[in-house]
């Protein structure tokens, strides 16, 4: 489940969408980074449209992104992730930096941990989309997946991909410290998910 936007004389811009939402989170932005880049808007695996997998990792997602590079003719793109696309995206610059212009990560830290997997459980579930109005949302965003209540399976497996006792996303400083792309990271001062001294420390890490 993909949509692209713009020319593909273009440079590539790869969306890479928050765990629970669809390429649907970028739609307020297409039209402007349209006019700039041959912009592509995928939806995870187990979310929205596409395929419905058992079970969620980063690097299977990272897999399939790659999967849709090559199905578009894309050899690199600049690489924008929200959140668990953020996880994606950093996937990408670790193993196929290659494949890349730029990297830019939006709250989301280096490696899971106790506190961030507590906080994704707690905006997994129910209650925290009831809070944010979007239930109804999410729930027409994911009916494909298994019908009214697929999106509380969907957010569950995202929660599940952050287990600190199973996830593939665990890298150190040492490994950002490998990246040699020109790279952008954005948190809030107060975000629940990333503090603002992993950020920073991200920020360190990388040439």
């Amino acid at each position: 489940d993909f949509s692209t936007y713009g020319s593909r004389r273009k440079a590539a811009l790869l969306l890479l969408h928050a765990g629970g939402m669809t390429r649907e989170e970028w739609e307020p932005f297409l039209s402007a980074w349209a006019e700039h880049f041959f912009v592509i808007t995928p939806s995870a695996l187990a979310h929205g449209g596409s395929s419905n997998v058992p079970k969620l990792s980063i690097s299977r997602m990272a897999d399939a992104t790659l999967a849709l590079l090559d199905e578009l003719g894309v050899e690199r793109a600049h690489v924008l992730g929200s959140s668990m696309g953020g996880a994606i995206a950093l996937w990408l610059a670790l193993t196929v930096s290659e494949r890349l212009h730029t990297l830019a990560i939006y709250r989301m830290s280096y490696h899971s941990s106790p506190h961030l997997f507590a906080e994704v459980q707690r905006m997994a579930a129910p209650e925290a989309w009831q809070a944010w109005r979007m239930e109804a949302w999410i729930r027409e965003q994911h009916l494909s997946q298994g019908g009214p209540q697929a999106w509380q399976t969907v957010t569950q497996k995202v929660a599940d991909a952050f287990d600190p006792a199973t996830t593939d996303h665990h890298h150190d400083l040492g490994d950002l410290a490998t990246i040699d792309l020109p790279t952008l990271i954005i948190s809030g001062d107060r975000d629940p998910v990333v503090s603002l001294d992993e950020a920073v420390a991200m920020y360190n890490a990388i040439p």
